[in-house]
């Protein structure tokens, strides 16, 4: 009864570090290749081991970080060809998503985008990059919500991790910031307006802007001069 107790009581504190981390991943603080330190985390978060080496698994399970011999877990890095990859898999499916809002999502939920790209307009204009990727996330689930497929929210869900990785590169650039709410802005017109076409069309372009701010950013991380 004890144990079934104590592991009620960590499964907030698991998922409070497992956020926390995940956030400092999303954010560029823990950038990719860089060791967590157990003791450390241990240390900030005031929780024992073995809630830190469950968290880690965690997570090692959602992608974030790979766990290695003698090193520990150790943030993923995603690689050039991995990314060239991951980008034209979104565009295909946040397009989709966007058509299919545009076709079917209700007065309900385009009202709740509308209220969303407000949020993100906030966040842009306070310029935290924290606030600005919660607020992307939250416009993308209402994306989703509005789609109303739910094959297709599933296989955006899985790929959310690395996807998140990849906004990291093109969202932290302060000059692609108005780029991203203009895109945004127009996807929301369309969908809007019902333009299923034209949603879709602008579902692709601000995926292949985003690509062309983060690949460069990638391409060059990798150089050994960049090291």
């Amino acid at each position: 009864m004890g144990g079934e107790e104590s592991t009620a009581v960590a499964a907030p504190t698991r998922r409070r570090l497992a956020a926390s981390i995940r956030d400092r991943i999303s954010t560029g603080v823990l950038e990719p290749g860089s060791r967590l330190n157990e003791r450390e985390l241990c240390e900030d978060f005031d929780v024992s081991r073995t809630v830190v080496r469950e968290t880690l698994r965690q997570i090692e399970a959602e992608g974030f970080v790979t766990i290695e011999p003698n090193r520990g877990a150790v943030v993923v890095t995603v690689s050039y060809a991995d990314a060239e990859q991951m980008f034209e898999v979104r565009e295909s499916l946040e397009s989709l998503a966007c058509s299919l809002f545009a076709r079917r999502g209700t007065l309900e939920c385009k009202q709740q985008l509308w209220a969303v790209i407000e949020r993100l307009e906030v966040a842009v204009d306070g310029g935290d990059l924290t606030e600005i990727l919660a607020a992307k996330a939250d416009f993308y689930d209402v994306l989703l919500l509005g789609a109303g497929n739910d094959q297709l929210t599933s296989t955006l869900r899985l790929l959310r991790v690395r996807i998140n990785l990849l906004r990291r590169y093109s969202l932290s650039l302060p000059e692609r910031h108005p780029e991203t709410l203009a895109e945004i802005r127009a996807i929301r017109d369309a969908v809007i307006s019902g333009d299923v076409d034209g949603a879709r069309r602008a579902g692709e372009h601000h995926v292949r802007q985003a690509s062309r701010a983060a690949l460069p950013r990638i391409f060059e991380e990798m150089q050994p001069s960049a090291r």
